[in-house]
């Protein structure tokens, strides 16, 4: 797939809620976002983040619950819900106390009571499932903190329109890129712009293993002739690009990918490698990733 098409799909469902709205506020909903995602530590409340973005609190609740579909309050509380089972999941270094204090929660005790009411699980187990769950489980736990739609998850309503396409590729080189993870947020932190061209090269044999037994390569695409690690056989991709922001999103992609194989009648390749590729990486303004996903499949 070339870096020169279209847009890429948006899975961002704060950007498909405010396009329709007046730039100035759809601006002022930007800032109360931008609060919301990037200070979470200092712990707003919602209505101190309504009065930082110049919104009165009645109209900014009033506003807010009739756009996003759930009122300031409840959105504020499943993004620290988001972010601390991203940390719990990824960041086994972190306490969770370090982690309810990064998400604004007033103590671990106020996280551990977040999760057993919204998500009926502990801390524990989500660290758990970092070792012993499927990408498959650990989307059930993520479906969880979802954006709410008229039915089911935003996300999933929004994924339903993802393109997908059949394109044939030529076999690739890589070389191998020194990272201690796979987790694609981590490798962002670590190679910030540089992170653009990455690939995620993984044995479409491993992907029903658990999280701990995946064993995904971190590599970058060479010319041939060039020193290289190993070589990516030619063969058909089914493939989607998508604009991502959250883990939920990116469970939802794949997940969707799959499906649309499946309902397009191919089969995946058992010796092929399933393929992720950062193709840009947005440090302005919402602070997403592109991405493009290849399954092979026997066309």
């Amino acid at each position: 797939m070339s870096a020169d098409k279209d847009p890429a799909f948006n899975l961002v469902p704060e950007i498909a809620l405010l396009a329709p709205l007046p730039e100035h506020m759809r601006k002022r909903f930007e800032q109360a976002l931008l609060l919301m995602h990037e200070q979470l530590e200092e712990g707003f409340s919602w209505q101190q983040i309504a009065k930082k973005s110049a919104i009165s609190s009645f109209h900014f609740h009033r506003q807010f619950s009739k756009l996003f579909n759930e009122t300031p309050g409840r959105y504020l509380s499943r993004i620290r819900l988001q972010y601390a089972v991203y940390y719990l999941l990824y960041h086994e270094t972190l306490s969770i106390t370090d982690i309810a204090q990064l998400c604004g929660f007033a103590s671990s005790q106020a996280l551990a009571k977040a999760l057993k009411r919204e998500l009926g699980t502990t801390a524990k187990a989500i660290r758990l499932m970092a070792q012993q769950a499927t990408p498959q489980q650990t989307k059930v736990l993520m479906d969880k903190l979802a954006h709410p739609g008229d039915s089911g998850s935003l996300e999933k309503q929004l994924a339903e329109a993802l393109p997908c396409t059949l394109e044939y590729c030529e076999a690739r080189y890589i070389k191998a890129v020194p990272s201690d993870t796979s987790d694609w947020d981590q490798i962002l932190d670590h190679y910030g712009e540089q992170s653009v061209g990455l690939l995620g090269i993984t044995k479409t044999t491993e992907l029903e293993k658990s999280w701990s037994a995946i064993e995904t390569q971190i590599a970058k695409s060479v010319e041939p002739g060039e020193p290289h690690d190993a070589v990516i056989k030619s063969g058909h991709y089914f493939c989607c690009r998508a604009y991502l922001l959250s883990d939920v999103a990116y469970s939802q992609v794949l997940q969707t990918l799959f499906e649309k194989a499946q309902q397009a009648g191919y089969n995946i390749d058992p010796e092929g490698h399933f393929i992720e590729w950062i193709e840009g990486v947005d440090l302005e303004q919402y602070g997403g990733i592109t991405m493009q996903f290849q399954i092979p499949v026997i066309a």
